[in-house]
């Protein structure tokens, strides 16, 4: 067995069981999704997950995401993959995610669109607690590497080897350190948290969707620690691949249209920047780098996990 990471003690750890039918390597909104929907009497389920609450590298990115979800799309694979994420939300009767009823406002179309705001983090432990409580079986481990053996698997991991059918690798960003052939690319993507009052005539502001060049920025309030935040994210106005830490480019942002279009946005400065290396692709991406292994990456998984961990439940236990 290889040493324990500097920040377990063996007092912390579930026991590691020596064999799965599944393991899931990943405990993010798709592992853990997956295991929800595929944990039974009699199956096996092993998730594998170590996320460490400092997360310096970032890739635990549903940490960082705006948590938002919107069930109105034209394309039908999109809007299938949201709604049932929409519904399981619904369904969590008593959850504690945070949840803000709003609608996304599409300035260029006039559109303003259903939506919620969830806390992703609190999603994503729902979710694990299902999966345990179906009978899946959590261990908190550094997943290093995946190697045939027999007629299944070997799952290496920091605790030790644990003997699968099937593996699912389901790390993000981290996908790509276990499992090179994976064919999802990475991003960097950053949320900016504003330093302006939430008054309660600000409390229903829309999920604002703000046209600028080739690409976009949005605006909304999310809660953060327990208090309304108005939180700016934006897609291809600025170019960013530095993935070591936060970068400040919010001048950058206003001053590209941003600030014309909603002036009240104009002297706001940034208490916090949420960052963190997500998949690029926000469709989901399957890669089969041999029989019984699959890789599945998606970014902004959060809006979809329910969709997620059904679909790759299904093909898994198949």
């Amino acid at each position: 067995m290889t040493d324990l990471p500097a920040d377990l003690t063996a007092d912390q750890l579930m026991t590691q069981p020596a064999e799965a039918d599944v393991a899931i390597c990943g405990a993010g909104p798709i592992g853990a999704a997956t295991a929800t929907f595929l944990a039974r009497p009699g199956l096996r389920v092993v998730l594998i997950d170590h996320d460490p609450a400092d997360d310096p590298a970032h890739v635990a990115t549903y940490r960082y995401s705006g948590g938002s979800i919107r069930w109105t799309w034209p394309d039908p694979v999109k809007r299938e993959m949201t709604t049932q994420t929409e519904q399981f939300i619904r369904g969590a009767a008593g959850a504690e995610l945070d949840m803000i009823e709003n609608t996304y406002h599409l300035l260029h179309t006039g559109e303003h669109i259903p939506a919620l705001n969830v806390s992703a983090t609190g999603l994503v432990g729902l979710l694990r607690d299902q999966a345990q409580e179906a009978g899946a079986t959590l261990v908190d481990a550094l997943v290093t590497g995946v190697r045939p053996d027999g007629s299944g698997h070997v799952v290496e991991t920091s605790r030790g080897a644990i003997r699968a059918r099937r593996v699912l690798g389901a790390m993000g960003a981290a996908n790509a350190s276990v499992f090179p052939q994976t064919s999802a690319e990475a991003e960097k993507r950053q949320l900016f948290v504003l330093d302006l009052p939430v008054p309660p005539e600000r409390e229903q502001l829309p999920h604002t969707i703000v046209p600028i060049g080739d690409g976009f920025g949005y605006v909304f309030v999310k809660l953060i620690d327990g208090q309304l935040r108005v939180v700016v994210g934006q897609e291809d106005i600025v170019e960013d691949e530095d993935t070591s830490g936060p970068v400040d480019h919010w001048k950058e942002i206003l001053d590209s249209g941003l600030a014309t279009t909603l002036p009240w946005l104009s002297d706001a400065r940034v208490d916090d920047i949420l960052w963190g290396v997500d998949t690029a692709q926000k469709t989901l991406v399957i890669d089969e780098p041999s029989p019984g292994v699959l890789v599945a990456n998606c970014g902004s998984a959060i809006r979809s996990a329910a969709w997620l961990g059904r679909t790759l439940a299904e093909r898994l236990a198949a």
